[in-house]
């Protein structure tokens, strides 16, 4: 096992590491202004092996009881192990570990094997005043799962990872929380006549169940299949102040839905422990697909609006890219100047303005071609044209690798983050265009942005930028342009967040979003389940900024 602080910030697994292929490296050159040294170097390469200055801090009684309750092998105190659950996958916190920085790490990793465990170590840990954070597994970019007061990282994954109980009558299924996106899905599609969830966030292959509803997440097909608030029914949560479970009705007229509390806590009330959702039919074999090209992206959006508004079914992917990243898609898969190319410029789909749209639907094949009739013949009211299904299912083919790209950008020098936000359909034109003119402001950034979510009466827009650090100062620069975007956004009218969380990252910004009465009333509910304050504290969701 690698003992070096690049060990913990690489993403995902290992062997799928990737390099800088020459098509990348020739855009960062162009786009970015990197040097061949640039882009053969390894900046703030995390080479060095860990070491954690804060040993732990636990008496060595309370150490003792945790190992008589989960058992010596499920609680963890050394410090690889304590710095491998310090953090997420944040920008902040990936740069911090490629400069050797754990500031805070937790002082014991917990696995809990039961919720009965998880009922009493919560008991103790609130008898004790020790903090508690539930954790996953920690894909977060939002600083959610830090802990800057130490305490336990509660590890769901090792052992309440598992499915329950399927009701094929009722389509519902209950779920540990530490169950991974792969597994839970890989057991839904092969039970009996073979389920599907319908939830795949861009962070699914490492992600789990409690953490999609933790962070109230959205997938790549929640146009069609809703977010994940949308398919939960019930909830078992452990809060200081007791186990609360709710009954997975349909719906219900029983005062408030007790369980959406939990979704988007982030931690601070409870650990999830159970989650029942809902469940579709899995028929691949049905799914029809379509990729459009417009001319230009206000066209595309309208577009997207009208379909979505048409009261047809809508499709489950949906998905459009602006210019700059459908050029930038074009130019790193070899189309720019090619045949095909030169023929849609004459058509009017010229480089720099044109936008392209991935189309998915599910479920019944009649009605999927039906969709796929009603989208293309919209589309062409405003310029758009069907291209054919390769595209997006080229897309679908390396929709989760494209994460694997920011640990080579970052060795270059290349800051590389994104935002969401969520806007009307009034607003969101007025926001893409301002966040653009922000970002674009400073030398040498490539803005991507493309629309995933879509509903009646909006949809969110999803930032990647790109632009060379600051060597030497890169957090500052980074804290100072992230907070300027994040100001930009706001101000035009976007959600602070749409399905990342908020996090630390973005918890400053939370009494202006939701007012004095409404932080007034998250704290009083907090106080509530959580006394003294014990899960996740500092200021996640801005609950305890004071």
């Amino acid at each position: 096992m690698e003992t070096t602080y690049r060990s913990l910030l690489t993403w995902g697994e290992p062997e799928k590491a990737q390099s800088l292929d020459q098509a990348i490296r020739e855009l960062a050159r162009a786009r970015l202004g990197l040097s061949a040294e640039d882009l053969e170097g390894k900046h703030l390469e995390g080479l060095e092996p860990v070491r954690l200055d804060r040993p732990c801090q636990l008496p060595a009684s309370f150490v003792e009881a945790l190992r008589a309750l989960h058992g010596p092998e499920n609680v963890k105190t050394d410090d690889l192990c304590r710095a491998r659950f310090a953090h997420a996958k944040h920008y902040q916190e990936l740069l911090r570990l490629r400069m050797g920085q754990i500031l805070s790490p937790p002082d014991a990793v917990v696995s809990p094997r039961s919720e009965a465990e998880v009922e009493e170590l919560v008991r103790l840990c609130h008898r004790e005043g020790v903090p508690l954070v539930p954790m996953g597994g920690r894909s977060s970019v939002t600083r959610a799962t830090e802990t800057p007061k130490g305490g336990i990282a509660l590890d769901m994954t090792k052992h309440m990872n598992k499915v329950l109980e399927i009701s094929e009558k009722s389509l519902t299924v209950r779920v540990q929380a530490g169950m991974y996106g792969p597994a839970f899905e890989g057991y839904l599609n092969h039970f009996n006549t073979g389920y599907t969830c319908g939830h795949f966030p861009q962070s699914f292959e490492h992600s789990t169940v409690g953490g999609w509803v933790a962070a109230k997440g959205a997938g790549q097909a929640s146009t069609g299949y809703g977010r994940i608030d949308d398919m939960v029914l019930a909830l078992r949560v452990v809060t200081p102040s007791g186990t609360i479970a709710t009954k997975p009705y349909p719906a219900s007229a029983q005062g408030w839905d007790l369980h959406r509390l939990f979704i988007g806590s982030e931690g601070t009330l409870g650990v999830i422990t159970e989650v029942t959702l809902k469940i579709r039919a899995f028929l691949p074999q049905n799914t029809a697909y379509a990729t459009l090209l417009f001319k230009n992206f206000a066209g595309a959006v309208e577009a997207m609006r009208q379909i979505v508004q048409s009261q047809y079914a809508p499709p489950h992917l949906f998905r459009l890219s602006d210019p700059e990243e459908t050029e930038v898609a074009f130019r790193l898969k070899g189309f720019d100047d090619s045949f095909n190319d030169r023929l849609l410029q004459t058509l009017g789909f010229h480089q720099g303005q044109r936008c392209i749209m991935f189309v998915g639907c599910e479920g019944d094949k009649n009605k999927n071609k039906a969709l796929v009739r009603h989208i293309s013949r919209l589309a062409r009211r405003f310029d758009g044209i069907y291209i054919g299904e390769k595209p997006t299912r080229k897309w679908l083919e390396q929709r989760y690798a494209s994460a694997y790209l920011r640990d080579p950008l970052m060795d270059a020098g290349v800051m590389t983050d994104t935002i969401e936000t969520a806007a009307t359909w009034d607003q969101l034109l007025t926001i893409w265009e301002e966040a653009r003119s922000y970002l674009k402001a400073r030398p040498k950034t490539i803005c991507m942005t493309h629309i995933s979510h879509v509903y009646e009466n909006g949809a969110n827009l999803y930032f990647t930028f790109l632009s060379p650090m600051a060597k030497g100062k890169e957090l500052l620069d980074y804290q100072s342009y992230h907070k300027g975007l994040v100001n930009t956004l706001t101000h035009y009218g976007g959600s602070l967040s749409h399905h990342h969380g908020v996090g630390r990252a973005l918890a400053a910004w939370m009494p202006q979003e939701i007012g004095p009465a409404g932080m007034a009333l998250m704290k009083a509910i907090k106080q509530h389940l959580d006394p003294k304050g014990i899960m996740n504290p500092g200021n996640v969701l801005g609950l305890d900024e004071a």
